[in-house]
């Protein structure tokens, strides 16, 4: 099955508040040019950050453990909201991940959510053991 995407968002220039789009207008605009990009497939999620620096993160689908949405009142009155994926990168190593500004952060975590029951599932003819 090859990879597909779902998803292709970026942070949003309304996460960064009055002060921080006074300061991009006043640095002619440069921190709006290395805004967070995602892109969900049904394989991985995939964060680009940077203007400067580039950083790319590759979070698989099936390591995923938890999607959070979070919302204060500033970012669910524009309609965007951060989300955390939590995910496991061994046996015992935990990372987050925060997906910053994201339009619509509900249906966002739903085709994660979506992405990562579907890596779940096995595939194929289920076989039940009769005792």
């Amino acid at each position: 099955m090859s990879e597909t995407v779902i998803l292709e968002t970026m942070e949003s220039k309304r996460s960064y508040g009055f002060w921080g789009i006074l300061l991009a207008v006043l640095c002619l605009g440069l921190p709006f040019l290395g805004r967070q990009r995602v892109r969900v497939t049904n394989e991985r999620i995939v964060l680009e950050q940077g203007f400067w620096n580039k950083v790319r993160d590759d979070i698989e689908v099936f390591r995923i453990r938890d999607v959070v949405v979070k919302q204060n009142i500033w970012n669910r009155m524009f309609g965007i909201g951060d989300i955390v994926i939590k995910s496991s990168e061994g046996r015992l190593q935990e990372e987050n991940h925060t997906l910053r500004g994201v339009p619509s952060p509900v249906a966002v975590s739903e085709a994660i959510r979506t992405a990562w029951n579907n890596a779940a599932r096995p595939r194929g003819p289920s076989t039940a053991v009769d005792g």
